[in-house]
C-alpha cells in the first residue's frame, strides 16, 4: 500500500520543495478555467513562501504526490477561507486519511466557511467526495 503523510508547509518548506510543487500547482492551474487566467504555479508557490497561503503537500513513500492551497480572507465580516488548487495523484486516499483533520484545523482557526472556484465537473467532484454542500455559477468577461 506504501507509507502516506501529510505536511503543512513553512514558508521556508516551501522554498525547499519549490521545483517539486511548482509543476502540481500548474497541473491545478491549467484545469481550472477561471485560476489559469489569473495565476500559474510560480505564484501559487510564491503566496506559500510569503506566507499568504497554507499549503498542504501529500508524501506518499517520502515523495510529493499531491498538494492543496488555501488562501483566508474576510466577507461580510466572516472569516473564511478559499481553496485556491488541487492537484497530484492519490487524493482521495490523502482525502480519506486527511481531510476530516484539514476541516478541523480550519474550525480551530476560526473559518466558517471553505469555497472553491472550480470548472462545473470537479464542483460535482467537491460535492460528492469532498464535501461541498453548494455550487454556483462564476461567470467572467476578460477585459484584455
Amino acid at each position: 500500500m506504501g507509507d502516506m503523510s501529510i505536511e503543512m508547509l513553512t514558508p521556508e518548506r516551501v522554498a525547499e520543495l519549490e521545483a517539486t510543487l511548482e509543476p502540481l500547482f500548474d497541473l491545478a492551474c491549467e484545469g481550472n478555467e477561471i485560476a489559469s487566467d489569473e495565476m500559474k504555479g510560480k505564484d501559487i508557490v510564491q503566496l506559500g513562501k510569503e506566507g499568504l497561503a497554507a499549503i498542504f503537500v501529500g508524501f506518499y513513500n517520502s515523495k510529493p504526490t499531491c498538494v492543496f492551497a488555501i488562501q483566508f480572507h474576510i466577507t461580510n465580516g466572516r472569516k473564511g477561507a478559499d481553496l485556491i488548487a488541487l492537484a497530484g495523484s492519490r487524493l482521495l486516499r490523502f482525502k480519506a486519511a486527511y481531510w476530516p483533520a484539514v476541516l478541523d484545523w480550519l474550525r480551530v482557526n476560526g473559518v466558517e466557511f471553505l469555497d472553491a472556484y472550480a470548472p462545473n465537473l470537479r464542483a460535482e467532484i467537491y460535492m460528492k467526495k469532498f464535501g461541498f454542500e453548494k455550487s454556483c455559477a462564476h461567470v467572467r468577461m476578460s477585459l484584455q
